[in-house]
């Protein structure tokens, strides 16, 4: 597996999980403030991750 797929791998992955953690909030499973927190902490940290992992991308093709 090439670093490319690798890659699109791994942010099908972050999608997948930014997904259910927003249906998870949405929907009301969330019972208390510390995991609604800790929710919110996780959410913020995969798209900070997807957008690094982009941005990285992003300056790979522009090398190549």
């Amino acid at each position: 597996m090439d670093g490319i797929k690798l890659a699109e791998y791994v942010l099908k992955i972050i999608r997948q999980r930014e997904s259910q953690i927003v249906d998870s909030i949405s929907s009301g499973n969330v019972k208390s403030m510390e995991e609604y927190k800790y929710s919110i902490g996780a959410l913020s940290e995969l798209r900070s991750l997807e957008q690094d992992l982009k941005e990285t991308l992003q300056r790979y093709d522009i090398d190549e």
